[in-house]
């Protein structure tokens, strides 16, 4: 038998440089498709928050309703027969968090809300209502109203 010489034999170990590369342009060209998709989606989840927000605050003004004969509330300081305010109807007793501050959701009485995840409440008397959002760029389509 006849022996193979020593540079002849291939003995791999590892990546080249060009299998390397083209693996991290692969990994580049995914980043870069998926970045723009998951800020849109993250944009999408926190309207939906701003809309989940509205409706507690819907909830809230139909429980102040309740509480004073069908009176609706004008403004922010008005208040129950037992002195609560919409905000204190809220669950936890304040205004749900802006899902893009996590500040206290602003709360505008006879304004349309301009700033993202702001609700407002336009027009706002003692007969009927109408909840407005804002989501990152525009006014929300979703708009809530009395039930009659």
């Amino acid at each position: 038998m006849k022996a193979i010489p020593s540079c002849l034999i291939y003995d791999r170990k590892g990546f080249t440089l060009i299998e390397i590369m083209i693996v991290c342009i692969i990994i580049g060209v995914l980043v870069a498709m998926g970045i723009p998709n998951f800020i849109q989606l993250q944009d999408r989840a926190r309207e939906a928050g701003v809309k989940a927000n509205m409706h507690t605050i819907q909830l809230a003004i139909e429980d102040f309703a309740v509480q004073t004969s069908g009176v609706y509330p004008d403004n922010g300081a008005s208040t129950t027969p037992g002195g609560q305010t919409v905000e204190d109807l809220c669950p936890s007793g304040a205004y749900p968090k802006n899902p893009f501050t996590q500040a206290p959701t602003g709360v505008l009485w006879d304004a349309d809300p301009a700033a993202p995840g702001v609700i407002g409440m336009n027009p706002a008397n003692t007969t009927d209502y109408t909840v407005k959002g804002f989501g990152k760029k525009f006014m929300l389509l979703l708009e809530l109203t009395t039930g009659f």
